[in-house]
Order: structure tokens, then sequence, then C-alpha cells
């Protein structure tokens, strides 16, 4: 991806409201930004790899397929910044927007500025964490615990702890999902469902628990790889 080290370069926008979208998508232009443009969660899905996009923008009053669920999606996949903006106010949309995984919550009505500083906040917070991650991260297999670089610990399931091991075998290779399945000894689904919940969950007690990005990325519809290296504790 191409980033700049103070603003994303590659934004997606996803929200059916047409006008708001352009004049904002205009405005980020002029800060050096190009947006791609989506009025549903799928026309973005059809549109390719969610590795595109340094940064999201998601409405979550999508017709279709919801913008919450959109964000638990793309976060399962990628972790670039998401900023959740809504017309709904009130404590529900505000937790299920960071519950799936956004950074940030704006209402709307909002200013194309409050927009653009608040994706600037997200996305120093986010270089700060890929940052961090150089420091180094380490496991140790007899008590299933992940060791993160500030020196949290996180306790590992057996099958978190086999997944990680698998991914650590590849040596930074792209793992197929049906391995990690196999390696995790994950319950088998016809299209890997299971695996990608049980990453899911990892990449949240990983997120929570170290206040930094998990050490693993996902390649949508493909499988997953580590992003920083995890030595022997």
């Amino acid at each position: 991806m191409n980033v700049s080290p103070i603003f994303p370069r590659n934004l997606c926008i996803v929200d059916n409201d047409k006008d708001f979208v352009a004049f904002l998508a205009h405005y980020l232009e002029v800060q050096g930004c190009m947006s791609a443009l989506f009025g549903s969660a799928e026309e973005m899905i059809d549109a390719g790899p969610f590795e595109t996009y340094d940064f999201f923008v998601i409405a979550l009053e999508l017709p279709g397929f919801d913008g919450v669920d959109l964000t638990a999606l793309v976060r399962a996949g990628s972790d670039a910044g998401i900023l959740a903006i809504s017309g709904r106010l009130g404590p529900d949309a505000f937790n299920s927007a960071l519950t799936a995984g956004a950074d940030m919550f704006i209402a709307k009505p909002v200013r194309f500025d409050q927009v653009y500083y608040a994706i600037k906040s997200i996305w120093r917070r986010t270089q700060a964490k890929t940052v961090e991650l150089a420091t180094g991260w380490r496991i140790s297999t007899d008590n299933n615990q992940l060791y993160a670089p500030a020196g949290a610990v996180i306790r590992l399931t057996r099958t978190e702890a086999r997944i990680i091991e698998c991914l650590r075998a590849a040596g930074g290779k792209l793992v197929a999902r049906a391995d990690l399945v196999e390696a995790g000894r994950v319950t088998g689904s016809a299209d890997n469902r299971n695996l990608d919940a049980a990453i899911s969950r990892l990449r949240r007690k990983i997120e929570r628990g170290t206040n930094l990005t998990s050490p693993f990325r996902a390649a949508q519809g493909q499988g997953y790889q580590l992003r920083a290296d995890i030595t022997d504790f």
C-alpha cells in the first residue's frame, strides 16, 4: 500500500448518501487522499480485496448488508483504520460499531473537517501500533501464552496456540485457510467460517489485551499470514 506518515492515501467510503460521499471525497482529495466510493456493502465486497485500502469510512445505515456487519467483516480481514458514521443516536449505535471493530464513531450530521481530523487521529494511532510491532512478539508453547512487545500477556486456547504455531512455521508466507483448520483442529465447515470466527476472537483478544494491532493479517478469501515475527519465549 502507498501510505503517508500523516494521512492515508487510499480511502474506502461506503455510504448510500451519494451527495455526502461525493462532497466528502472531493474535500479529502484536496488533502491529497484518493477515495473509492461505494453505495452498499455488496458493491465494496465485489470490488476486490480489502488490502487495497489504507482506511475505511463506513456508514451504519446501508441497504442490504448492514454497516455493522460490514465493519466486522472488514476488521476480520484488515488491520486498517475504520471510522463508523451514522445518523443513529444513542449508545446502541456507538457500542455496536466499536464492538464490530471500528476505531471511532461519529454521528451525522458531521462536518467534513471533523471526518478529516477523525481519520487523521485514527491513522496516527494505527501507524504507531505498527511501529511498536517491530520490537517483537514472543510465545511460550509450554503454557500457551503470547507475550506482547510492551509486556502484556495473552492466554491462548490450545486451538489459538496451534493456529499461531502453524503461521510461524510458514515463515511469513500465506497459509491457506484449509491448512489452518487442520493445524488448529478447528471444527470444519464448508466455507471455513469457524476458522474465521476463531481468528476474529483471537484478534480481538490480542488487541484489547495489548492495545496493539495483532501480529497477523488476512488475505481476503485465501488465508492468513504473520505480519511480525513471533519468537520463542
